[in-house]
């Protein structure tokens, strides 16, 4: 059961342009998501590889639809190095009393197979507060990758926010480091009725988009 299952909060998310989320899709059903998703492909994107993200997505559905986490989806990048970006967002809700225990999910989390190659690297979020984001490279069935999983507490100290990210491009290792401070930076757990705002220091072009 996520945080926000467990009281009258709801987790809220800001990911970048293009991001494809299987888990949370708001009041929308999963055909409705990728249909709005799709829309700004009509007139340039081949039926055939509109069909194929479509089928895929929906297996991300399946595959997330009973799981713990808040979010989980991926980015794809197109061009001179094509990779798949995959993030998953776990937030752990407390009282101003409590400390936030993420030991049970780390344990989960391949951090003692990063080896020598592993960092730790700190950030700060557009309202000062201080998150960690580990890295490191990955195989699986001969093939790489690179992994990270980052840590920030959420605004007002109600919790931390626990992200875990892969990158089928083991060079994307930066990239991928820069996108889960991102999402890391972006979520928040806001109560019944409030809507989300940027961190102050924090400015987009683009407005707001809800989970």
């Amino acid at each position: 059961m996520t945080a926000a299952q467990q009281s009258r909060h709801r987790v809220w998310q800001r990911m970048p342009q293009g991001w494809i989320e299987f888990r949370a899709l708001g009041d929308r059903s999963p055909q409705e998501w990728i249909d709005r998703y799709l829309e700004s492909g009509e007139g340039w994107l081949p039926d055939e590889a509109r069909a194929s993200i479509t089928e895929g997505f929906h297996a991300g559905v399946r595959m997330f639809s009973d799981v713990p986490f808040d979010f989980a989806g991926v980015s794809i990048v197109l061009g001179e190095r094509p990779a798949v970006s995959f993030l998953c967002t776990n937030v752990v809700a407390t009282t101003a009393d409590e400390v936030a225990d993420s030991a049970a999910l780390h344990r989960l989390l391949p951090l003692g197979r990063f080896g020598d190659d592993s960092t730790a690297e700190t950030f700060t979020s557009p309202d000062d507060r201080v998150g960690t984001v580990s890295s490191g490279l990955v195989s699986r069935g001969g093939v790489d990758a690179v992994m990270t999983v980052g840590e920030i507490r959420l605004p007002d100290d109600a919790g931390t926010v626990l992200i875990m990210g892969m990158c089928s491009d083991p060079a994307q290792r930066h990239e991928l480091t820069v996108l889960t401070a991102f999402a890391l930076s972006m979520t928040q757990y806001l109560p019944d009725g409030v809507e989300p705002q940027l961190p102050e220091g924090a400015r987009f072009e683009a407005p707001l988009d809800g989970e």
